[in-house]
């Protein structure tokens, strides 16, 4: 892929705010004016709603898979001259272009609102639990209160989904806030932290929990940010009548938080230009159907054949994009299976926080970045969570045309990780929790967004705080092939190996292996 195509934006003008102008950053020496290289450093619903949760997520996934993507009308390296003329922004807010070469002010940020907003979302919560629902967690008083604020933490018994997934949903809702008031990502970290503090201390009358405080802090930051962009890409603010009731509900649906947010301000319905950055540069969506057979990890029998849908996407390319904002580029795969107690079997996201080019030739390139990543597969008896943050170098090499080969190496410290364990005197859950460190490295021959072969290798070992006595090393590799066959249909399958071996003093490994086989029909 040699050249890359940024689509023209909407225009920027916002009456909402100070229209004052600020000139574009200079193109730093030895990369591009064009964009093509070069890209400056950038410097819950409580567990005992799950099902709820859940069934908010399949929408999320649904909605994020369906909807029609700005910028997904050409491919990553469509020539420059195929780009259209800049929309202009509807609305009485906004009649003139900006001046070429310069953008808007950035938002004002609304601290103090935020925080009252989250305030308000975690209330009206606990009012629907207290008083509507009747649970008795939700029955908190001063008393309680005063416990939870001198008790200290602890490690809660909830079940691997309401830890893993719903949690992390919730912290988005408290990010989208903060986002939504014109918090960086960055400063919306902390509202997400205070967020999650708040309903453990106040919420409940249970204990407050530490895997919760980061499962929701540190996963709502991921889960939250992809949220916001796809809701983005959803919301038109110079749009009018039903096209726009349409668009404030379906983004609302898949970003709760940064709906509730837009009906307390007003934005719902206030007419308005629409923020140049909500338009990505590149952006694809595709998924797949087909046949998964997964062996028993327990009985090392091969279990019953399942159907499966894939869904993903990918938002932005580090390689031809110039980056500014963590997650201006990013990418989210998830796998549906069809099966009892469970629907969603795997899903993950990884996003870019910074990036600078550390070599750049005619043909290839060598790139330093900094990814967050959130994981979480379910498949059975074997079950694994994390969230986790990485160094990483990123490897592109153009053969021919749009195809190339790219590589990353990711170099990983997990914040906290779960890993399935069978339960114990100490352990109810069935799952351990702590720390750890890992390595990843990853390769793909094809052509942006689509990969003809890949190949993904992951060791991680992570030491136990809460759970058995023990700890874990966790392996995954993974071979799948995507051929093209007509258009944008493609056949491909894919082999998996997942591996876990718990470590315990002067005894041997106990490991636990899960191989998984699919084949399927892609749609990109």
């Amino acid at each position: 892929m040699q050249h890359g195509l940024r689509l023209a934006p909407p225009l920027l003008c916002d009456s909402s705010r100070e229209e004052a102008t600020v000139p574009r950053p200079t193109v730093p020496s030895g990369s591009r004016a064009d964009g093509r290289r070069g890209r400056p450093v950038a410097p819950l619903v409580p567990a005992h709603e799950r099902w709820g949760l859940a069934v908010g997520t399949m929408v999320v996934l649904l909605l994020a898979a369906a909807f029609p993507a700005y910028a997904h009308g050409f491919p990553a390296d469509a020539p420059l001259a195929e780009r259209e003329p800049a929309p202009k922004a509807e609305g009485v807010a906004c009649q003139e272009a900006a001046p070429e070469g310069e953008e808007m002010a950035p938002p004002r940020r609304h601290v103090w609102r935020a925080l009252g907003e989250v305030t308000a979302a975690n209330a009206a919560i606990w009012s629907v639990n207290r008083f509507i629902r009747k649970r008795d967690w939700a029955e908190v008083s001063p008393e309680t209160w005063g416990r939870n604020l001198t008790g200290g933490f602890e490690w809660d018994a909830d079940k691997f989904t309401a830890n893993q997934l719903d949690h992390p949903y919730h912290g988005g809702i408290y990010y989208n806030i903060g986002r939504d008031n014109g918090l960086s990502y960055w400063e919306a970290a902390p509202l997400t932290f205070l967020g999650s503090l708040q309903w453990e201390v106040f919420g409940e009358n249970n204990p407050p929990s530490a895997n919760d405080v980061i499962n929701t802090s540190i996963g709502g930051l991921a889960v939250g940010e992809v949220l916001y962009r796809l809701s983005s890409m959803i919301l038109d603010n110079g749009s009018t009548g039903w096209e726009r009731t349409g668009r404030e509900v379906a983004a609302g649906l898949l970003n709760p938080g940064r709906g509730f947010s837009r009906v307390v301000r007003g934005e719902a319905w206030r007419v308005g230009p629409t923020p140049r950055e909500w338009t990505p540069s590149h952006f694809a969506g595709f998924g797949r159907a087909g046949y998964l057979q997964e062996g028993d990890a327990a009985g090392g029998q091969a279990g019953p054949g399942r159907l499966v849908v894939g869904l993903g996407m990918r938002h932005g390319d580090p390689f031809v994009d110039d980056f500014r904002k963590p997650f201006d580029s990013f990418s989210v795969d998830a796998s549906l299976i069809l099966r009892k107690g469970h629907f969603l079997g795997q899903a993950d996201a990884q996003g870019l926080l910074a990036v600078t080019s550390l070599v750049q030739r005619p043909r290839w390139q060598v790139l330093l970045g900094a990814y967050q990543f959130y994981d979480f597969v379910d498949i059975g008896t074997y079950q694994v969570g994390a969230q986790s943050f990485s160094g990483s170098l990123l490897y592109r090499h153009v053969l021919t045309g749009t195809m190339d080969v790219r590589a990353a190496l990711d170099l990983r410290g997990v914040a906290l990780a779960a890993i399935s364990t069978n339960p114990s005197e100490t352990n109810e859950r069935g799952y351990d929790y702590g720390p750890g460190v890992g390595v990843t490295l990853r390769a793909a021959l094809g052509s942006w967004p689509w990969e003809y072969f890949g190949v993904e290798l992951e060791t991680s070992w992570i030491h136990t705080l809460d759970g058995v006595v023990k700890d874990h090393l966790i392996h995954e590799g993974r071979l799948h092939a995507d051929i093209p066959v007509f258009r944008g249909l493609g056949l491909g399958g894919s082999l998996q190996l997942f591996r876990r071996d718990s470590l315990i003093s002067n005894e041997k490994r106990d490991p636990q292996q899960t191989p998984r086989f699919q084949v399927f029909v892609s749609w990109h």
